[in-house]
């Protein structure tokens, strides 16, 4: 393994088993709950870099305190990194010839949990945290065209797959009036050695009715910046 690999996964491993050597020292510390929410904008890195210019999504999550300036963090994040619209004529016969949307989009859904050590308190603090989970690199297509209500006609997903994800991240927050601090950070996700997705122009026409896919198979490692606010959780 590259040393440089290997800190980082030392650094990762401390972060995941910090909260129980905490929790031994620091039992009869009192449990505060937080929850965090946040906007994030993906800059690909490496591989995915060459396919994929940027990702925009949003998230939350939850944050146990166990120990002074130690907690449980689990989240939830959504990104979408490319929208294509297309449009076919469709004959219908003695109904004449309709126009049809297709939306094709590329998204991102994950997932983690892990620990963090600096939480939000009355005073602006750094925090540091990693996390294990999963990502679900997905592509879905929806036809709309027929009904008035703009509803879909039909939904379909293209291709999907799961990875097993790493992620380190640090930030700073700065705490407001009523219990709410902001919240602005970096992530760095690595999502295994190799993932199956779709991007824009990927979906082709087989002249046939039907579409061709042309997926790519990379790594998808992804740098996010991201912009909160963190609800509860303040110490005195």
């Amino acid at each position: 393994m590259h040393p440089r690999s290997f800190a980082l996964h030392v650094a990762l491993a401390a972060l995941l088993l910090a909260p129980s050597a905490a929790t031994l020292r620091a039992q009869a510390s009192s449990t505060r709950f937080a929850v965090p929410l946040h906007l994030d904008l993906g800059l690909p890195q490496g591989e995915f870099a060459d396919n994929v210019q940027i990702a925009g999504g949003f998230g939350g999550g939850v944050m146990i305190g166990i120990a002074r300036h130690v907690a449980l963090r689990a989240e939830l994040d959504f990104m979408i990194y490319g929208n294509e619209l297309r449009t076919y004529e469709v004959d219908l016969g003695p109904a004449g010839i309709v126009d049809v949307d297709v939306t094709t989009t590329n998204a991102i859904f994950h997932g983690g949990i892990g620990a963090q050590l600096g939480t939000p308190g009355p005073r602006p603090a750094p925090y540091l945290g990693g996390m294990l989970g999963f990502s679900n690199f997905a592509t879905t297509s929806r036809v709309q065209g027929f009904d008035s209500n703009d509803e879909p006609i039909e939904a379909n997903t293209n291709l999907s797959d799961n990875t097993v994800s790493k992620s380190l991240y640090a930030g700073f927050y700065f705490p407001t009036a009523g219990g709410i601090s902001w919240d602005l950070g970096v992530r760095y996700t690595w999502n295994g050695e190799s993932v199956r997705y779709l991007t824009r122009g990927d979906i082709e026409d087989d002249g046939n009715g039907g579409v061709t896919l042309n997926p790519r198979e990379t790594r998808a490692d992804l740098l996010s910046i991201r912009l909160g606010i963190t609800l509860g959780g303040k110490r005195q």
